[in-house]
């Protein structure tokens, strides 16, 4: 174990799995949820598809951002205050976000969501890595994997149906909710997983942290990966509601059926991961989950440039996509935190913010480019394909840089 060893003895992994899982799923469901309402929005604010699209989009970016502050601040204060008080956030915020009047309105309710649902993204992965050594790191983010897979697999679903039945605030009702249930079961369960550091926040020594973390190339490389592989599901998630819902007339209480599709993929790619964990070195695994992005990105190409898009054509690529990212996911993140010790919080927070920067530019890109048409996800996946194979090349020479050292 690295730290902390009577908390990690006193819970199972799956326990706080669970309880992770419940705290993050929140800031999934303020994203996922509302996908099938997106279309709409247009019109109940008269305004364009593309700032509709930035209420995804910055939102993402904000999420990205906020995480270089929310790591810190958990390795100064403690994971679990922190986890707690962005819930409280998250709740009023997602009211916030059901009573905007305008875009603009929403568009600013939703970087602030962003910024205060951030915490559940970093914390989790710190939270492993202080009670957990690599190989059951591994595990446990396969199992995360797993689990996490089913809220976006069902927020759309449920979503879209609230949405047909109350409107597109009813979603943002709901998160709240879940928010608080999250809040409450953070702080009556989970144990603080590690010491505070009252010297994290000083700046002399955050300068010093994140700089040494940004001169790690092993480091930056996973992250990176993770960063494509997260900029590829939002591809889809900000993309795709336009195109099988206005295009290709998917109805909206039934647009989450295929996104759920996707995330259906990625829950199996995790499982996978998770059986392979024990018998093939984690190498192995990410270059599974690069060849199988690949090859699904290749799909997506052919079925858009040669005019086969269609609702089933188009997830049934994707999911091809996402299922190799369950591997990726299981591996990455540990990979990433193999050469960092201390201020896992600061290290967290780094990864997942480039993560989700990635990420959010993926969802700009999308936004800028929106046409109409579905080109704007190939061009982006195929871009970020390229990115993914260069990656994975670096990634096997760190792998030979440590066996030197």
């Amino acid at each position: 174990m690295n730290n902390t060893d009577s908390a990690s003895q006193s819970l199972s992994v799956g326990l706080v799995v669970g309880i992770l899982v419940l705290a993050s799923s929140v800031s999934i469901m303020s994203t996922d949820m509302y996908t099938p309402s997106l279309p709409d929005l247009t019109q109940w604010f008269d305004t364009t598809p593309s700032l509709v699209k930035l209420t995804i989009s910055l939102n993402m970016l904000a999420f990205g951002i906020a995480q270089l502050i929310h790591g810190p601040l958990s390795d100064r204060y403690g994971r679990k205050p922190v986890l707690v008080i962005s819930s409280v956030f998250v709740v009023i915020l997602s009211l916030a976000c059901a009573m905007a009047q305008s875009i603009e309105q929403l568009i600013a309710a939703r970087v602030l969501l962003g910024l205060a649902a951030a915490a559940e993204a970093v914390i989790g992965l710190a939270i492993i890595k202080d009670l957990y050594n690599e190989k059951e790191q591994v595990k446990a983010l396969a199992l995360l994997g797993m689990v996490i897979a089913i809220t976006p697999a069902a927020a759309p679903i449920l979503g879209g149906y609230l949405h047909v039945a109350f409107g597109w605030q009813s979603n943002f009702y709901v998160i709240s909710g879940m928010a608080f249930l999250s809040m409450v079961v953070v702080a009556k369960v989970l144990p603080e997983s590690c010491t505070p550091d009252p010297e994290a926040l000083k700046p002399a020594k955050l300068i010093r942290a994140y700089g040494n973390l940004l001169k790690n190339s092993d480091f930056l490389v996973h992250c990176a990966i993770l960063g494509v592989a997260l900029g590829l599901i939002f591809v889809f998630v900000t993309g795709a509601p336009f195109i099988l819902i206005d295009k290709l007339g998917v109805a909206a209480d039934q647009f989450g059926y295929y996104q759920a599709s996707i995330i259906l993929a990625f829950f199996l790619g995790s499982v996978l991961a998770s059986r392979l964990a024990d018998r093939w070195q984690a190498m192995s695994l990410l270059r599974l989950g690069v060849v199988l992005v690949l090859a699904g990105s290749v799909v997506l190409c052919v079925v858009i440039f040669a005019n086969l898009t269609t609702p089933l054509t188009l997830t049934g690529a994707y999911s091809i996509i996402t299922f190799g990212m369950g591997p990726l996911f299981a591996v990455a993140p540990s990979r990433a935190l193999r050469s960092i010790q201390g201020q896992s919080g600061t290290a967290s927070a780094l990864l997942s913010g480039i993560e989700q920067t990635m990420a959010g530019i993926a969802a700009v890109m999308i936004s800028l480019l929106h046409d109409g048409t579905a080109r704007p996800m190939a061009f982006v996946t195929v871009v970020l394909g390229l990115a993914l194979v260069a990656l994975f090349k670096r990634s096997c020479v760190e792998d030979e840089l440590r066996l030197q050292e």
